[in-house]
């Protein structure tokens, strides 16, 4: 399916993200979320943030870019002739993200326990300080393998699962939300918006940090809801009228690098042109036949478990490699060593754990 190539290219927009986040420069350009070109005047900025290639590491939209798409696969399910109940969904949905993780996360503290948490000279903070920051204790492995919190040192990439699982408990209501029309969806999405960022704003803490990040699945869910006018309404479209919206798309995606405001508005606008890049693609054959192009087809699958190995693969070839060793090249020999295991997590954990889910979800 062409939306699974769309998801294996964000999956390789973050891997590409953090390995640039390695470098101390890159970090400083990238780390920000944010960094406006005409507020630094920096030529790199300019080049790593505001050209159309930088939208192939970037990291932030990527995932915003996962949470729409999730949204919208899932309301596909409560769309059929037999919708699925509460706890047999819920069941599926743990297996499916909860085991691939859990075998991650304890691969990767073994791993830490082998090569060290040493830091590296030269390196990022990212690097340094913000991942494997700590050697792992039992109350660390069931605190990533639960998703409990939002903090996940052995593999940082935990957070938007935090969210993704929490999605999940709940989408039964956001899939009704979104199937209750666009009357009410759009004041309810604002008055969201409204309130958690004035919680934001007041106590500093994000304590309704789940509620903001729903609004993304809630896109996700409008797009399917809405589809049976929206994709024809997009392809009837002129070729004058779709390429605006390709253009759009493209600047709600990258509009944190080129006006400043708040992260929460940047956010919004991504998800926004997560949205539309979706529905584009669905009422286009040509972008659909592009995306079907190998090695897509292959990375699509895969791109779940490449999101969780990526990371710590990373960290774990930086402090091997002797420091002779180029660091782009030992980042690029990282990437390609993710896709390998990626495929082998696919096949021996993520398949089983998908089987399981629904044998579960069976006996319920």
């Amino acid at each position: 399916m062409a939306l699974d190539s769309l998801r294996g290219l964000a999956a390789l927009s973050v891997v590409i993200y953090h390995g640039l986040l390695v470098h101390p420069s890159y970090f400083w350009v990238l780390g920000g979320e944010g960094n406006n070109v005409f507020a630094t005047g920096r030529l790199d900025v300019l080049l790593f943030t505001a050209t159309p290639p930088s939208l192939l590491w970037s990291g932030r939209e990527a995932v915003l870019l996962f949470f729409v798409l999730s949204g919208f696969v899932l309301s596909l399910a409560f769309q059929g002739p037999r919708r699925p109940r509460y706890l047999p969904f819920v069941a599926r949905r743990a297996c499916r993200l909860l085991l691939p993780s859990a075998a991650v996360v304890v691969a990767v503290a073994l791993v830490v326990q082998l090569v060290g948490n040493a830091p590296r000279p030269g390196l990022s903070i990212w690097f340094n300080e913000h991942s494997w920051g700590a050697m792992p204790d039992w109350r660390m492995l069931v605190r990533h393998m639960l998703l409990i919190g939002t903090d996940y040192p052995l593999n940082n990439v935990l957070w938007t699962l935090h969210y993704e699982w929490h999605a999940s408990l709940l989408f039964p209501a956001v899939f009704a939300l979104a199937a209750a029309g666009l009357r009410i969806v759009l004041p309810v999405m604002l008055a969201v918006l409204l309130v958690v960022t004035v919680e934001a704003t007041l106590t500093g803490w994000g304590y309704l940090s789940t509620l903001y990040f729903l609004l993304y699945f809630l896109f996700g869910a409008v797009v399917a809801t809405q589809r049976g006018w929206l994709v024809p309404a997009v392809h009837g479209l002129p070729r004058a009228g779709r390429v605006v919206l390709w253009l759009l798309a493209y600047l709600l995606l990258n509009i944190r690098w080129l006006l400043p405001g708040p992260e929460s508005l940047f956010d919004l606008k991504a998800g926004l042109g997560a949205a539309l890049l979706i529905l584009l693609v669905l009422a286009s054959a040509r972008a659909q036949a592009l995306l079907m192009v190998w090695p897509l087809p292959w990375l699509g699958p895969i791109s779940f478990a490449l999101y969780l190995v990526h990371v710590p693969t990373i960290l774990a070839v930086l402090r091997v490699v002797p420091p002779a060793v180029p660091v782009p090249l030992a980042v690029m020999a990282a990437a390609l060593l993710s896709l390998g295991l990626a495929a082998l997590l696919h096949r021996w954990v993520e398949r089983p754990a998908i089987r399981l889910g629904h044998a579960v979800a069976a006996r319920l």
